[in-house]
This record gives C-alpha cells, sequence and structure tokens, in this order.
C-alpha cells in the first residue's frame, strides 16, 4: 500500500499505535527497572514517564495528523522527516531518562538520600543490589565517632565543594544487618516536627501501621530529587515498607552510645567547617 492510497486517519492510527506500543515497552523498563519502588513518584519516575509519552505518543502522531494528506506533493519527504524528527526525539528522551535513573538510596546522618546513576560512579552497585532490599538499593555510609572525626570528614568534602553523603560514594555498602544496628538507634523527634508542622505531626501520629508496631517501623525523612517525604523503615524486612507525605527538614537523631553526636553537636561541626572554610576565602 503506497500513501497515496492512505487516509489521514489510517496514518494517524497506524503511527499513534506502533508509538503506543513503544511507549509501552518503555514505560515497563521506567517503572519496573529504572524507577522502581518510591523513586517513581519521588526521584523522577513520573517525569520519565511524561517524557516519553510526549516525545513518542504526541509529537510523532500530532505531526502527522498535521501534514498528512492524500496526494500531498513532497508527502514522502515530509513523513520522513517527521519520523526523523520523532525518532532523534525519542532517542534523546530515553538517553535522558536511562542516564539519570535511580541508583541508590544511602542512610546517613539521620536520613535517606536518593542518589542518581550520575552521582553513582564509584559506587560499588553490584553489592548494593545483592543486598536484602530488593530493588530499592538502600545503602549506608559510615559517619565518624567522635565530633572531631565528623569535622573532618565533613571539612573534605566541602574542599571538593562537595557534601559528605556525595563525596564518599565510594565507603556506601548495602544496608544489611551487619549496619542495622547503627541505623535502628536513630529516632525522629516528633515533637521537632510538631514545632516545624503540626499538620505532618498529626499525620505522622495517625498512621496505623507505626502505631501497631513501632518496634519494627522506623521514621527516616527520606530526601529524593522531586519531594522529601518521610520513609517508613521496616527493621525486620530491611526496606522502606512505606512513604509518608511529610515534607520535613528535619533528620532523625542518634541516641546511641558511643556515638554522642546529637543534632546540636552536628549543626556546630559543620558551623566550625563553614567557618574554616570563610577564613580559608578571606586568608586570614
Amino acid at each position: 500500500m503506497v500513501l497515496t492510497e492512505i487516509s489521514r486517519r489510517q496514518a494517524f492510527l497506524t503511527h499513534f499505535g506502533v508509538s503506543s506500543i513503544v511507549f509501552i515497552v518503555l514505560s515497563y523498563l521506567i517503572v519496573i527497572h529504572w524507577y522502581p519502588d518510591f523513586y517513581f513518584v519521588l526521584d523522577g519516575g513520573q517525569r520519565a514517564i511524561a517524557t516519553i509519552f510526549f516525545v513518542d505518543v504526541v509529537l510523532g502522531p500530532g505531526l502527522t495528523l498535521l501534514v498528512f494528506k492524500p496526494g500531498k506533493k513532497g508527502l514522502k519527504f515530509d513523513m520522513s522527516a517527521i519520523l526523523l524528527v520523532q525518532l532523534s526525539a525519542l532517542i534523546w528522551g530515553v538517553n535522558n531518562v536511562y542516564t539519570e535513573r535511580s541508583a541508590t538510596t544511602v542512610f546517613y546522618q539521620g536520613k535517606f538520600t536518593c542518589i542518581s546513576r550520575p552521582d553513582a560512579d564509584e559506587v560499588n552497585l553490584a553489592a548494593i543490589a545483592a543486598g536484602p532490599s530488593g530493588k530499592q538499593n538502600l545503602s549506608f555510609l559510615q559517619r565518624p565517632d567522635t565530633v572531631d572525626g565528623l569535622l573532618e570528614f565533613t571539612k573534605e568534602a566541602f574542599k571538593h565543594k562537595s557534601s559528605a553523603v556525595y563525596y564518599y560514594s565510594d565507603r556506601y555498602v548495602p544496608l544489611n544487618q551487619h549496619v542495622l544496628s547503627r541505623l535502628d538507634k536513630y529516632r525522629l523527634d516528633l515533637a521537632a516536627l510538631r514545632e516545624e508542622n503540626e499538620q505532618f505531626a498529626d499525620s505522622v501520629n495517625s498512621n496505623t501501621k507505626i502505631h501497631n508496631d513501632n518496634e519494627r517501623y522506623q521514621l527516616i525523612p527520606l530526601s529524593c530529587r522531586y519531594a522529601r517525604v518521610i520513609a517508613v523503615y521496616d527493621r525486620g524486612q530491611l526496606k522502606i515498607a512505606s512513604t509518608l507525605d511529610v515534607p520535613t527538614l528535619l533528620s532523625a537523631e542518634a541516641n546511641d552510645e558511643p556515638l554522642p553526636l546529637k543534632m546540636e553537636s552536628q549543626r556546630n561541626a559543620v558551623q566550625r567547617v563553614q567557618d574554616d572554610m570563610m577564613r580559608t576565602f578571606l586568608g586570614e
């Protein structure tokens, strides 16, 4: 069948059908492999779906519907140009979605932080993927045991214009039973959360899963590219069981010994680093 024998409607439906099949395949990869679990909502999966939908399902078929006219002079050239534009846009979109996909979520100093692939070049992702958290790929970065150690740890990262959670990515280890004892002694200060926003605190307090088994479930702030929430961490399953839509800026506080690094000490350490960096910048 040649182009002159195809109606505009047939051309559009054919183009739309093929594009939809491609979109379904890519959506499967995004939801199941590239941005699984909480990453889909919090770390860019929804935006990835929107990007692919536009460049694949909207752009190509839309241009076909606009341009296609049976018997039109130069129709083959127009359709070739449309396919080239769509293919180029699709390659660009898929490349961006794939290269920016989620890599791991690391626990450090009282909160989880989502790490994307470009920031995970030195992370042993194979070891983390083999951990107990499945596709969540949860990892752990050990903090220094003293305030002075934390100071030097943070200062070294600042020297390289980075934060510790990114600079020391080569030190990530799987979040498993071997490091759980360090993590499970952190507690989110609900009084501080109430001071930050009373509605947020009420939302946390009304969560039945936490109240029914507060020894198993732990509240830990989670920061990803497009949202801040509170993760409900399951210490039994060693994974994040759910998230609460509470965009807090707080971190969980450690009450363990011999790691007496309370939040005030941490803030003081960071302030000392900043003062040091400022004096260096001013040449003092």
